[in-house]
């Protein structure tokens, strides 16, 4: 299976050019689209109408989209593993996170316009290709500088100017992908960059603005953390063992929701 994830901020042009590169690929390979957003995304069915190739939508919510597709990304190169080609469009929002990883390919999908490259974080500085989106809007001198400035911060990338209407630059980024190596679907995937460590009280579901509701929230959180496997394994009917916290802080009925730890209250129960 060859494995490509294609990131991008908010209104880049990424499905524009994506529905392209995979008209030029699906009669070589047996495609499947995944679009990773926060809360609601026709992306999925935009791809299907126009491409003809499978295509699904799985919605973050209260994740980062960018942390919601790395949970999901090794499960669904197993889950797939009868398909030639896995592409991942994922909604890229904080320009801090970045779901690439070692063993497949990284694509930024990059507005020209949207300011200097050395703005960017690892969605960027970590990419294998970026492809310039609405280049057509500025002048040859500016892309030029614009080319410059992105090997200023990430000098080992391939870059390819693109067109989502007349799609300009899919036949590149279509030999790039035909070129990278296939991965094995029971390897293990490495991030190319960790992803943002901080947890507080707000990110475990504080509302209140307040710093004393926060810490308390914080150190509540911090316990079940404890007591949660980190599996991520949904069991509890929930995305994460993160937003799992968040509602038993609201409701502590949901506690035993997660078999974890309701085997280890009924260990302590029994006095093991």
């Amino acid at each position: 299976m060859k494995l490509v994830i294609f990131a991008g901020t908010p209104g880049c042009g990424k499905t524009s050019i994506i529905k392209h590169v995979i008209n030029k690929l699906k009669h070589e390979f047996n495609i499947l689209f995944i679009k990773f957003d926060c809360l609601k995304t026709n992306d999925d069915e935009f791809i299907y109408q126009k491409c003809g190739v499978e295509a699904e939508k799985r919605l973050s919510e209260e994740l980062c989209p960018d942390h919601y597709t790395a949970l999901e990304l090794s499960r669904m190169v197993k889950e797939y593993a009868d398909r030639d080609l896995l592409i991942i469009e994922t909604a890229g929002l904080c320009l801090r996170c970045s779901p690439y990883v070692k063993e497949g390919l990284g694509i930024n999908v990059l507005d020209i316009t949207a300011g200097s490259p050395d703005r960017y974080g690892p969605i960027l500085t970590q990419a294998d290709i970026i492809a310039i989106s609405k280049s057509d809007l500025i002048s040859q001198a500016e892309r030029e500088i614009f080319r410059v400035n992105i090997l200023d911060v990430n000098s080992k990338t391939n870059i390819v100017e693109v067109n989502g209407l007349s799609g300009e630059g899919s036949f590149d980024l279509a030999d790039y992908i035909k070129e990278n190596l296939a991965i094995s679907t029971d390897q293990k995937l490495t991030l190319k960059h960790s992803m943002p460590s901080a947890i507080c009280g707000y990110c475990y579901g504080c509302k209140i603005l307040d710093p004393a509701l926060e810490r308390n929230r914080f150190l509540n959180g911090k316990k079940l953390k404890e007591l949660v496997p980190n599996l991520n394994c949904g069991k509890c009917g929930l995305k994460s063992c993160n937003e799992f916290i968040r509602a038993v802080l609201d409701n502590k009925k949901l506690e035993t929701n997660c078999p974890f730890i309701k085997k280890k209250l009924e260990e302590q129960k029994d006095g093991k």
